[in-house]
């Protein structure tokens, strides 16, 4: 199997031009051409807010899974009439494939999720693959933040001010203030 984790790109930008009304209006539009445009062993769900998961069953590989998030793609590239305004929709998506090890459904939809916020970074409006690095690379972030906020508790940084010097004349024409962390 494998599931997809999809999230509307700039939909708060329809909530705060349009109206939260118009908002629900695309979600509903958005839920029925994904449920319109999956096999009938797939499953769509809303997740919360503009977030769909899709369950692929049976599938053979990651070919079928990317296929699928190219159709989704084009579906909602068309346009959708949101009471009289007309608009295009994109959506990131992660997937993640059927993997051993792990224990909780939850695991999964981590995974997809953090390839999505991949596929968000990398330019929006395409899917990104999940990938072990990709989960490593976020741990690593969140360590990374909670030991510098840590940092400045333990006053770990310290200030230092850099002069900069004209090449023409020799003389110090400004400076630049540097924080250096000394970590343990």
């Amino acid at each position: 199997f494998g599931i997809l984790f999809l999230d509307l790109d700039h939909f708060k930008l329809i909530n705060d031009s349009l109206g939260h009304n118009v908002g629900d209006i695309l979600l509903q539009e958005i839920g029925k051409r994904l449920s319109k445009s999956m096999r009938a062993t797939d499953t769509v769900a809303r997740l919360g807010g503009d977030e769909f998961g899709i369950l692929l069953e049976n599938i053979d590989d990651i070919r079928d899974a990317t296929q699928t998030a190219d159709r989704i793609l084009s579906v909602l590239a068309e346009p959708i009439d949101l009471e009289g305004a007309e608009t295009i929709t994109t959506a990131s998506i992660g997937i993640m494939m059927n993997m051993p090890g792990y224990n909780d459904p939850d695991e999964y939809l981590r995974d997809a999720d953090i390839a999505m916020y991949r596929a968000k970074a990398r330019g929006k409006a395409r899917y990104e693959i999940f990938d072990q690095a990709m989960r490593d690379y976020f741990m690593l972030r969140l360590e990374l933040e909670y030991e510098l906020r840590l940092a400045i508790e333990r006053e770990e940084l310290t200030l230092h001010y850099q002069p900069i010097v004209s090449l023409e004349n020799q003389k110090v024409i400004g400076f630049e203030s540097l924080l250096r962390w000394f970590h343990p």
